[in-house]
């Protein structure tokens, strides 16, 4: 536990902070970081409706789409969040995503990318603008909120990897428009969240967790075509892990450049070779670094070959032929799943896919609509019947409860024209095919403070 009478020493460089400031951050360690979230784009709400959100909020500084929620507890207890309009995230961790600065039309790898706020975050651009997201987890058992993170954002044009940042290299050499490196710390602004212990202070873990950035960035960097960049990210104050990580690989890689950001000059890092910071007891978050680095040689780019789409029957997808139509995928069936991959994927990607745009799953013996597809918002899925709730059935549907009979078949449920999941609707019935990871309670108002 963090006391306000003895504290570690302090991990960053004096150039960076001074040690009486040191006592500042870790003394705000005592506390959790304020609440903040990142609004879902307009482009990316597809038919869902524009909605004002229920908590009074204000802006970060730092990224245009992020809000700060002052006095809220649980901003995801509102049927707001569960319709994915906004994303929970702390502010911090958005510096990242202005340094990133993604356009519509480009091929984005982000090599580190579970639990998926940064993830989401960049297939909100890319998903209706026309280019396409790798998101790369190497660890198994967070590949799974990974994808959830990814289909609540409602496009199909990504994949979701899991395989070492090496393999990604040699199969997918300088094809990428921009790479994100939210690298492996030893998570010292974490501490405030009680998801890391005070042995994220240790030199040790310091030492090791830098020996293993420095490997991720040297092969992430093979990742980025020339002229392209790579943002390094970390959610750590040690400067070893943080300039020091990005003066090594700026020493190691002699064609590649720091690139300032205009407009942040007040959080820009005074340690070489540069980069920017937040910090708890100054930008209400729990903190955090970045550093934008820019490839600038002029060599050749490697080949992106996209994968040929076209229409199909629903009865080769489903079993049930009143489920909708799906235009504009290339269609793949492994095990018991069925993706509809976006055309702009390239098959030297698929290679390493582990999960990705699910259309279609077998629990036994019939092929059944996967709730990835109910969440689609693009153009190229039309489900076959639409049922709109109120809120108060939203709730119901939310907590996994049956609805009233609607017709027979699969329905698409949508609140505020904002996608949910599926019923399977019957005589008696409409039942509710909402999976449990995405079932919910909420109160008749939000939690927490605020509200309009």
């Amino acid at each position: 536990m963090v006391g306000a009478d003895w504290r570690i020493p302090s991990p960053v460089s004096a150039a960076v902070l001074s040690e009486s400031e040191w006592g500042e951050v870790w003394g705000s360690l005592g506390g959790r970081p304020e609440k903040s979230i990142r609004l879902r784009p307009q482009l990316a709400l597809g038919a869902g409706q524009c909605l004002e959100l229920p908590y009074v909020s204000e802006q970060v500084p730092w990224y245009s789409g992020g809000c700060y929620l002052p006095g809220v507890v649980q901003p995801a207890a509102c049927l707001e969040h569960a319709a994915g309009l906004f994303f929970v995230q702390d502010a911090g961790s958005m510096l990242a995503l202005r340094l990133l600065n993604v356009q519509p039309w480009e091929q984005v790898a982000d090599i580190c990318a579970a639990p998926g706020a940064k993830a989401s975050a960049i297939l909100e651009v890319v998903g209706p603008g026309g280019g396409f997201l790798l998101a790369n987890e190497t660890i198994q058992s967070r590949q799974s909120v990974l994808s959830l993170s990814l289909a609540r954002v409602g496009f199909p044009g990504y994949v979701v990897t899991g395989v070492d940042p090496e393999r990604l290299s040699g199969g997918l050499s300088a094809v990428f428009d921009a790479v994100l490196v939210d690298a492996p710390c030893s998570g010292q602004s974490m501490v405030a969240r009680d998801r890391q212990s005070l042995a994220a202070f240790s030199e040790s873990q310091v030492r090791h967790s830098a020996a293993r950035q420095r490997r991720i960035l040297s092969h992430a960097a093979r990742l980025v075509r020339p002229g392209g960049r790579l943002v390094y990210s970390t959610c750590t104050f040690a400067t070893a892990e943080n300039e020091g990580a990005a003066a090594w690989f700026l020493g190691e890689h002699g064609n590649w450049c720091e690139e300032p950001e205009p407009g942040l000059e007040c959080w820009r890092s005074a340690e070489f070779p540069g980069g920017y910071r937040v910090w708890p007891h100054r930008d209400r978050c729990a903190g955090g670094y970045a550093i934008r680095l820019r490839r600038m040689d002029g060599g050749g780019s490697g080949a992106w070959e996209r994968l040929s789409c076209e229409d199909f029957e629903a009865a080769s997808c489903w079993d049930d032929a009143g489920v909708g139509r799906l235009t504009g995928v290339h269609l793949e069936t492994r095990g018991r799943q069925r993706f509809g991959w976006s055309e702009r994927a390239c098959r030297a990607v698929l290679e390493c896919a582990v999960s990705g745009p699910e259309v279609a799953y077998q629990p036994a013996k019939h092929w059944l609509p996967s709730h990835v597809l109910a969440l689609r918002r693009d153009g190229g899925w039309d489900p076959a019947s639409v049922l709109e709730l109120g809120d108060a059935e939203a709730r119901k549907y939310l907590e996994g409860q049956a609805l009233g009979s609607c017709g027979a078949g699969w329905h698409v449920v949508r609140w505020r024209g904002n996608p949910l999941g599926w019923v399977h609707s019957h005589p008696a019935r409409a039942n509710n095919c909402l999976p449990s990871a995405a079932r919910q309670r909420l109160p008749a108002r939000p939690a927490g403070g605020g509200g309009k």
